[in-house]
């Protein structure tokens, strides 16, 4: 694919116009593998079209949500050239940048269905949604925690000279490295419990929920789901984690969908608690 059709095609990427969120994000998901597979559009490109996606403007945006949104795109960047230009660098199967572009494209919708509902939200927390989407895998080593959010540590000690340079607020920093910590799959589930019967608002847990429920979007979806179980069984079967046997089986698949938890205003909208239902009754006959 040329950089010309590639930029014909960009338009299939959040394309609010569409019938409904739901579409939107299907049709997102779909892009982004066209993309992968055929020329890839690349982080920094993608994040500017989240930011834009949830509206917030250079123009009308306060000294904190631009350097937070600096750091993402300095990211961003990083995370493009380590792929494309270490040539000791393995791409993990599962933990790659497309699945950063899934998560980072599930939290721009996610935050925008959330916004159309309260109007605004806070720019900062906004944009710390998006550095936490873009940067939570960042150095992923491909391999599976032995302690609660080892790889995670590892990630914020990444990023810190990005918030560094960019002088992040500490407040945010502090916000940031909390979703990100939480953002361990064997604790989600505690993440979503703090918010039971909550009403939303810009506030750490719901942070915590939003990466948690962005970082399995794509996963939980029926027609993408299994083929990233697939491709998770391939990552872990390269450090012979034993669940590699049985995560993209049907069993496994079962299993998986049975742990998920999505709490937001958003989430519902884009139906995903009634999509998995749907997806366990075909897979429990």
């Amino acid at each position: 694919m040329n950089k010309k059709n590639q930029a014909c095609d960009l338009h299939k990427y959040l394309n609010v116009d569409v019938e409904g969120w739901s579409i939107c994000l299907e049709k997102s998901f779909l892009f982004l593998r066209h993309s992968w597979e055929n020329q890839w559009v690349g982080l920094p490109t993608l994040l500017n079209r989240c930011i834009d996606l949830v509206g917030l403007s250079p123009s009308a945006m306060s000294g904190e949500a631009k350097n937070i949104l600096l750091a993402a795109e300095e990211v961003a960047q990083a995370i493009e050239f380590q792929c494309t230009n270490n040539p000791e660098y393995s791409e993990p199967k599962y933990h790659n940048r497309l699945h950063t572009a899934d998560v980072i494209t599930a939290m721009a919708v996610l935050i925008r269905i959330q916004t159309d509902k309260h109007v605004a939200l806070d720019q900062q927390w906004v944009a710390c949604g998006l550095l936490a989407a873009i940067g939570h895998d960042f150095g992923h080593p491909g391999q599976v925690n032995q302690i609660e959010s080892e790889i995670e540590s590892k990630t914020l000690q990444l990023l810190q000279p990005f918030l560094t340079n960019h002088k992040v607020a500490n407040h945010w920093r502090t916000a940031l490295s909390c979703a990100i910590l939480k953002s361990d799959f064997a604790i989600v589930e505690k993440n979503h419990e703090l918010v039971k019967g909550q009403k939303f608002k810009c506030d750490q847990n719901w942070l915590n929920v939003f990466l948690n429920e962005a970082d399995i979007m794509a996963s939980a979806s029926a027609q993408f789901g299994p083929e990233m179980g697939h491709l998770l069984s391939k990552e872990l079967e390269l450090v012979n984690f034993p669940a590699y046997q049985n995560v993209a089986t049907e069993k496994g698949r079962y299993a998986f969908l049975n742990k998920l938890v999505f709490s937001s205003h958003a989430s519902n909208v884009l139906n995903v608690n009634s999509n998995i239902a749907k997806e366990l009754m075909v897979l429990d006959k």
